[in-house]
C-alpha cells in the first residue's frame, strides 16, 4: 500500500493560503509557467488516498489563472453554508478579450427574436461554442470534483498542441470546480478522518448538501435550494450551447456510462437537443476506443424522463444537457475480478452499446479522472468540429418552438386570478420567469383565446423559444406506451418518479389555451419581471383578526403571531383566529407573510391552540426526506429540533416535544421500515455514534410519548414502521406486494377527504398527492380514529405519471388519524411535502403542529 499522508497537517493552512492566492491573482500580472497541481497541492488529481477539498481546488484555480492569459475566474454566488461559488472561463486570449461579445451573440441566437435565418447563420459563423463542464454536484462521487483540476491544467499548460489550440480558438469553456462546495469539503473531511481505518471507504452518514443531499439534482425546475438558484442564474448569464456534468458510478462492470440515454425522453424538448446529445455520446465512445480505454457503455439504465434534474433542465432552454457516470467513487484503489461481475456480463461479449467490455483488474481514482478527461476532451472536440452547426441549431430549436406553438397550440397557459392561494399562483408564474420565459399579466379583466379572465391573471404565451418547459411542467405526464407495453405488461419499469405536473402539486388552477390568442388580447397583456402575489396587510376594523386556512402563508403568519405573544385559535368555520395583538403588529406580520388579516369586532367560535414544540427525527444516513421536511418547517417558522437516535433512546420525549415527525424511512428488504428505524446503519458500515437505530428502548419511548398525549406524524413508509411498532389496528395492504400486482414509483394520485378533521382543514375535498412507493391502509376491528382521506372506490386515481393496477388501492385509506392513549398518530401513505414541491398538500402536516 502506498505511503499515507498526514492530511490534517496538509489542510491546516488552507484558508490563509487561499487568501494569499486570491491576492496574487490580480489582473495584469506578468505571466509565468503554469503551475502543476503537485507543485501547489502536493499531489496530482487522482493520486491514491488523496482528495482535494474545495479550498484546495479554488486555490489552485486562482494560482493557475494568475499564470496565464487563457483563464479568468468569476464569482457566481454563495452556498447554503456561505462558501463562495466560483468558476473559470478558459479560452484563447483573443476570445477572453471579447467574452461579453460572444456571450451576447449566444444569447441572441437563443432568444431568436428579431433574427432571420440568414442573420442567425452569420452570427453562428462568427460565434464561439460556449461549453459548460463541471465537477459534479454529488459530492460523494469524488472523482467528479478532482477532474476540473486536471482538465484546467491540461488546457492551460499545453504548448504547440494542435487539438488544444483548436479548442481554445473555437470554444469558450466554462469550468466549475464543483456545483456543491459544501459537500466537497464534508466528503473530503470524512475521508481524511477515516483514512487508514476500517471505515476508510464508508459513506458519510449525513446529507452532503444541506437539506437535500443527492436530491440537489432533483431541484432543477423548482429551484428551492440556494445552490440551484445560483447555478441556474449563472447558466443563463453565459448561455452555453452544451452543459456537461460529471457523475458516478457507471453500471458495473462498465467503466463509464455516456449518452445516448435510455427511453423514455420528453417530447417537449427540441429534436436538435435529442439528436445532438446522442451524437456527443457516440463521439465520446469512439474517442475511448481510439485511446484504448475499454468499458464505455451507453443506454443502460439512465433515462432523462424527469424534468427536474439540475443537470438537465437547461435542455428546455435549448442547451444540450447531459452527464456521464464514471466508475469507482473512492480514492482507495479497488480490484475487481470477472467472477465479481454480474453473471450476464461474465462472458465479456461485446454489445451494440457496450462495444469494448472491461476485463477487470485494479482500478484507481486516477483511472476515473483520466476517463473523465477523455470524455471532456471529446465534448470539446465536438464543439470544435461542429461549432457553426451547434450555434445555428440552438437558434433553429428556438425558432421551431415559436412556429410550433403559433400554429398547433397550446397557444398559452393562463393562471387565473382569484384563486384560494394567489401567492402559490404567483410563485408558479415566477418559476417560469426564473427559467428565462416571458410571463405576462392582465392588468384589467379581459379575454385570452376568447375566454374571460379577471384582472391579475398570469399568462404564459407559448410562441417563445423556451416554451417547452411550460408544457412540461403544466401538462399531465403520460409514459410512452412503447415503454409500458400496450397490453399492460411493462417492458421496463420506471426507477424514478413518473409524474410531477407542477400546477397539480402546488394546488394551482391553470388553463391551457387551445385557441389562437388574438392581437388585441396580446396588446392587453403586460410582461412582468416579477410575479407578485397578495399584498399582505390588515383589512377592516376590530380587536381580533382572522386568517384564511386555505392559504399556506397563514401558517407562517400563525407562527409569527405566537412568537409575538398573540393568542391563536381554530374556528369552526375553518378560519384561524388571532387575539392579543395590536393592529400595527398584525399589519407587519400579515405583510411579511403575504396574507390578508381580516379585523373583526366579534370573532367566530373557535378552539384555542398553541404552536407545538416540534421534533423531527433525524436518522443517521442520507435521509433526504428528512432534509426536505426540515427545510420546509424552517421556512414556515416551525423551528424544528432534530431528534437523533440517542435522543429517542433517552426517553422522556413528552417533556421536550409536543409533536414528533417521522420522515419517510427506507428499508424495503426483509427488515422493512421498522428495521430501518430500530436498527439503523450496521456497525461495520459506520463508526459510533452513527451506527444503530432507536432500538427497542427507543421504540418504547416513542410509544410512551404518544400515550402521554404527544402527536406522532408518520410520512409515507414511516407509517408502516409505526403500524408495526405500535401494533395498531391498521393493515398496510401494499406490504410485500410484487410489482406485477401493483406499481407506482412516483405519480400524482387524487384522493377524497373523509371525515371532517382539523388535520385536513383548508384542503380541497379532492387533493392531488404524490404517491412514491408508499403504503395504503385498511382499518381493522378496534380502530379508534378517523379516515382522513381515501382513494375512490371506482375509477383510476392517476392524474399524472404511471400507476399500474389501480384497482389494488380502490376504496382504501390514504391517510388516517389514530387515537393511541392520550395522544394521536397521523399515518400518511404519501408524501405531502415531496421535494418541497407539493405545496398544495403541506396542510396535511402543518395542521397537526398545533395543540
Amino acid at each position: 500500500m502506498a505511503q499515507r499522508i498526514d492530511f490534517k497537517t496538509l489542510a491546516m493552512g488552507a484558508a490563509s493560503a487561499l487568501a494569499i492566492l486570491l491576492a496574487s491573482a490580480a489582473p495584469g500580472v506578468a505571466l509565468a509557467e503554469a503551475p502543476t497541481p503537485i507543485s501547489v497541492l502536493g499531489h496530482n488529481p487522482g493520486d491514491d488516498y488523496y482528495l482535494a477539498n474545495y479550498e484546495d481546488s479554488i486555490g489552485y484555480f486562482h494560482k493557475l489563472a494568475a499564470s496565464t492569459d487563457r483563464m479568468k475566474m468569476f464569482t457566481a454566488g454563495k452556498t447554503t453554508q456561505g462558501k463562495v461559488m466560483e468558476y473559470a472561463v478558459i479560452s484563447s486570449p483573443a476570445n477572453l478579450a471579447k467574452l461579453d461579445h460572444y456571450i451576447d451573440l449566444s444569447k441572441k441566437l437563443g432568444a431568436v427574436k428579431g433574427l432571420t435565418d440568414d442573420q442567425a447563420k452569420a452570427l453562428a459563423a462568427e460565434g464561439k461554442v460556449i461549453i459548460h463542464i463541471d465537477g459534479g454536484m454529488h459530492a460523494s462521487e469524488v472523482a467528479d470534483h478532482q477532474l476540473p483540476i486536471a482538465l484546467a491544467y491540461k488546457l492551460v499548460s499545453a504548448q504547440n498542441d494542435a487539438e488544444i489550440d483548436a479548442i481554445l480558438d473555437n470554444v469558450i469553456l466554462v469550468l466549475w470546480p464543483t456545483l456543491n462546495p459544501d459537500g466537497q469539503d464534508m466528503i473530503v473531511d470524512w475521508y481524511r478522518k477515516n483514512l487508514g481505518s476500517k471505515y476508510e471507504t464508508s459513506k458519510m452518514p449525513w446529507l452532503y448538501q444541506e437539506y437535500v443531499g443527492h436530491d440537489n439534482n432533483r431541484d432543477g425546475y423548482m429551484l428551492n435550494m440556494i445552490e440551484s438558484q445560483v447555478v441556474t442564474k449563472a447558466e443563463q448569464s453565459y448561455a452555453p450551447q452544451i452543459w456537461y456534468s460529471q457523475h458516478q458510478t457507471a453500471p458495473f462492470p462498465a467503466r463509464i456510462w455516456m449518452p445516448p440515454f435510455a427511453d423514455p425522453i420528453s417530447s417537449n424538448i427540441s429534436p436538435y437537443m435529442r439528436i445532438w446529445t446522442n451524437a456527443i455520446g457516440t463521439n465520446m465512445m469512439a474517442r475511448f476506443e481510439k485511446e484504448q480505454k475499454p468499458g464505455a457503455i451507453a443506454m443502460a439504465r439512465f433515462d432523462n424522463w424527469y424534468a427536474g434534474f439540475l443537470d438537465y433542465t437547461h435542455v428546455f432552454r435549448n442547451t444540450m444537457s447531459f452527464f456521464t457516470e464514471t466508475a469507482h467513487d473512492s480514492a482507495t484503489p479497488k480490484t475487481s475480478k470477472v467472477s465479481d461481475f454480474p453473471k450476464n456480463m461474465q462472458d465479456l461479449k461485446a454489445t451494440i452499446w457496450y462495444p469494448s467490455p472491461w476485463k477487470g483488474g485494479e482500478w484507481r481514482l486516477k483511472d476515473s479522472v483520466d476517463y473523465m478527461v477523455t470524455a471532456s476532451m471529446s465534448v470539446l472536440e465536438t464543439g470544435v468540429k461542429y461549432r457553426e452547426t451547434l450555434l445555428y441549431n440552438r437558434y433553429q430549436a428556438g425558432r421551431d418552438n415559436i412556429k410550433k406553438y403559433s400554429t398547433e397550440g397550446p397557444f398559452a397557459y393562463v393562471i387565473p386570478a382569484g384563486q384560494a392561494d394567489m401567492n402559490e399562483a404567483a410563485l408558479l408564474a415566477q418559476k417560469f420567469i426564473d427559467h428565462g420565459l416571458d410571463v405576462h399579466q392582465a392588468k384589467t379583466a379581459g379575454t385570452v383565446g376568447g375566454t374571460s379572465y379577471p384582472a391579475g391573471s398570469f399568462v404564459v404565451l407559448m410562441d417563445q423559444p423556451f416554451a417547452g418547459l411550460a408544457k412540461e411542467l403544466l401538462e399531465p405526464q403520460k409514459y410512452p406506451d412503447a415503454i409500458l407495453g400496450g397490453d399492460g405488461k411493462p417492458v421496463d419499469l420506471p426507477y424514478d418518479v413518473t409524474g410531477w405536473t407542477l400546477s397539480m402539486q402546488m394546488g394551482v388552477k391553470v388553463d391551457p389555451v387551445t385557441t389562437v390568442v388574438a392581437p388585441a388580447e396580446r396588446a392587453a397583456l403586460t410582461q412582468v419581471a416579477k410575479a407578485e402575489g397578495v399584498k399582505g396587510g390588515v383589512a377592516g376594523t376590530g380587536g381580533a383578526f382572522t386568517l384564511d386556512r386555505k392559504v399556506n402563508g397563514s401558517f407562517s403568519a400563525m407562527n409569527d403571531v405566537a412568537k409575538a405573544g398573540g393568542k391563536l385559535a381554530f374556528a369552526d368555520n375553518g378560519d384561524i383566529v388571532v387575539r392579543g395583538l395590536g393592529k400595527a403588529v398584525m399589519q407587519t406580520i400579515a405583510a411579511d407573510n403575504g396574507v390578508v388579516a381580516t379585523a373583526v369586532k366579534s370573532a367566530p367560535k373557535a378552539v384555542a391552540v398553541k404552536k407545538a414544540k416540534v421534533g423531527l427525527y433525524r436518522q443517521w444516513g442520507s435521509n433526504i426526506d428528512e432534509g426536505w421536511t426540515r427545510w420546509i418547517l424552517e421556512k414556515y417558522d416551525y423551528a424544528p429540533s432534530s431528534v437523533y437516535n440517542a435522543d429517542v433512546k433517552a426517553g422522556k420525549l413528552k417533556a421536550k416535544y409536543d409533536a414528533i415527525i417521522l420522515p419517510d424511512l427506507g428499508g424495503r428488504g426483509a427488515a422493512g421500515p421498522l428495521g430501518s428505524l430500530k436498527d439503523g446503519i450496521k456497525a461495520e458500515d459506520a463508526p459510533a455514534p452513527y451506527s444503530g437505530g432507536i432500538g427497542d428502548d427507543g421504540g418504547e419511548a416513542l410509544k410512551a410519548f404518544v400515550a402521554e398525549g404527544g402527536t406522532l406524524v408518520a410520512l409515507n413508509n414511516a407509517s408502516d414502521a409505526v403500524i408495526d411498532l405500535f401494533a395498531l389496528p391498521v393493515t398496510n395492504i401494499l406490504k410485500g406486494v410484487k410489482s406485477e400486482e401493483f406499481f407506482c414509483s412516483g405519480a400524482l394520485l387524487q384522493i377524497q377527504l373523509g371525515e371532517a378533521a382539523s388535520a385536513t382543514a383548508g384542503l380541497p375535498s379532492d387533493p392531488i398527492v404524490m404517491f412514491e412507493r408508499g403504503p395504503a391502509f385498511a382499518v381493522k376491528d378496534g380502530f379508534k380514529g378517523k379516515v382522513l382521506a381515501s382513494y375512490a372506490a371506482e375509477g383510476n386515481p392517476l392524474r399524472s405519471g404511471v400507476l399500474l393496477h389501480p384497482e389494488k388501492i380502490a376504496g382504501k385509506a390514504a391517510a388516517l388519524e389514530v387515537q393511541y392513549g392520550k395522544g394521536t398518530i397521523y399515518l400518511y401513505g404519501f408524501k405531502p411535502q415531496w421535494r418541497a414541491q407539493s405545496h398544495g398538500t403541506y396542510k396535511f402536516v402543518f395542521n397537526t403542529l398545533y395543540k
